[in-house]
């Protein structure tokens, strides 16, 4: 089954606890959280205390994406907020190394994410040491772009190393996942999606969660 991330940016804030009602009966098992410094990307989005405060009302996995410079000063805190994985932009630091060593010592998932400037082979050594790669397809922290499809033969590639090296990370997509980009994007060799817009774009999420869980269902 191909994991779809709602993620909680894209959601209704003043209806939060609607919202995480909602979540907590459907069919998924995490919640995506973009976490923004104002630096690495122009906005500005959650902290620790947001992160513990989602972690008290639901017994979804909380999977994180630190869209910050220097992510290793903050990885220990939203660890202990409550986050199951953390991904960090590869571009955002220089202790790459580092942090997912950090991770792992809390007994978490690691990730890394890659903005489409950014090439695979500029993170190929580090394949054999990430639970998953998170290839983005817009231009870190936007909402109105339109999806790069060009980032297609990247997540193709990623495929292929996996298998031809038999690594075990999960390939992960997130930028304008909707019911039109979802099957292209699975058919790349994508094994989870982030969506936000789409789920969140009305009262209906249960029903927007089902219509890309019944794509998804194709390329299980």
């Amino acid at each position: 089954m191909v994991d779809i991330l709602p993620s909680i940016l894209n959601s209704d804030f003043w209806n939060i606890k609607e919202t995480l009602n909602a979540l907590n009966k459907s069919k998924i098992k995490e919640i995506h959280i973009d976490i923004m410094d104002g630096n690495f990307v122009e906005d500005m989005a959650f902290g620790p205390k947001f992160v513990k405060t989602l972690r008290e009302h639901t017994d979804l996995k909380l999977d994180l994406h630190l869209m910050i410079i220097n992510p290793e000063r903050k990885v220990e805190k939203f660890i202990e907020a409550g986050a199951h994985s953390i991904t960090f932009n590869v571009e955002s630091t220089f202790n790459v190394m580092n942090i997912i060593q950090k991770v792992k010592e809390c007994n978490k998932k690691v990730g890394v994410a890659i903005s489409p400037h950014t090439s695979i082979s500029s993170i190929e050594m580090i394949l054999p040491f990430v639970d998953q790669v998170l290839v983005l397809t817009i231009k870190p922290g936007t909402s109105n772009s339109h999806i790069i499809t060009e980032m297609y033969s990247k997540i193709k590639e990623l495929h292929e190393i996996k298998n031809r090296k038999e690594y075990s990370y999960r390939i992960m997509v997130d930028g304008k996942v909707d019911d039109k980009t979802l099957r292209p994007i699975l058919e790349s060799g994508a094994d989870a999606v982030v969506s936000g817009g789409y789920i969140f774009k009305n009262e209906k999420i249960l029903e927007n969660i089902e219509t890309l869980r019944k794509i998804g269902i194709k390329y299980d």
